[in-house]
């Protein structure tokens, strides 16, 4: 069984100064509160109150990070080879076309049935509404480019990442990163790729 953790109102207020998301800052508020007013058999609830805040916390600066590269990255086309069992199927695709086109290109060539949910798992981040909390559904985590994501995870050509599909069948497809090419600042401005 996992260590108690002690919760004070110092450690909170330090929580606080971390984020910036009104709804974290609630959820610390009303942490803060229950602290002030102790009731027995209380603790475990406060526990995982108090993980759920450094889980958002700690997304929350993942986002940031990945901002960061949205303004870095350069127009690119990227070479996906995506497999499943013995089924593998490569495509050329924008670096800055979202992960949630990505999923909707992957479900329709693979013949998937589109009401299910997804997660790409690209390095040390996990994008879709697997990994989201209640308030961050809202916030569409698989609405990065492809090539930020890579950018971020420092993955390179012949890097692996994976998607989950289906969280109840667990549908899991390697995709390899075959090739990135940065485009000529004359195809951007056409639109050609």
């Amino acid at each position: 069984m996992e260590d108690k953790i002690e919760i004070s109102k110092e450690e909170l207020s330090n929580l606080e100064k971390q984020t910036k998301k009104k709804f974290t800052k609630m959820l610390i508020n009303h942490l803060k509160e229950k602290l002030n007013n102790p009731r027995p058999k209380e603790n475990f609830y406060n526990q995982l109150e108090y993980k759920r805040i450094l889980t958002l916390i700690e997304k929350e600066k993942n986002n940031n990070f990945l901002k960061k590269f949205s303004k870095e990255a350069n127009e690119s086309i990227i070479t996906l080879k995506v497999s499943k069992d013995n089924i593998s199927k490569t495509i050329k695709v924008p670096g800055k076309l979202g992960l949630k086109d990505v999923s909707i290109w992957i479900i329709s060539k693979f013949d998937l049935d589109a009401c299910h949910l997804y997660e790409f798992d690209i390095g040390n981040y996990k994008f879709g509404p697997r990994c989201d909390e209640w308030e961050e559904i809202f916030d569409h985590l698989d609405n990065y480019a492809l090539i930020d994501a890579i950018n971020a995870s420092n993955l390179k050509e012949n890097g692996h990442f994976t998607y989950l599909f289906d969280f109840g069948d667990n549908l899991e497809f390697d995709i390899e990163i075959v090739d990135i090419k940065k485009l000529p600042f004359e195809l951007k401005n056409n639109g050609k790729y």
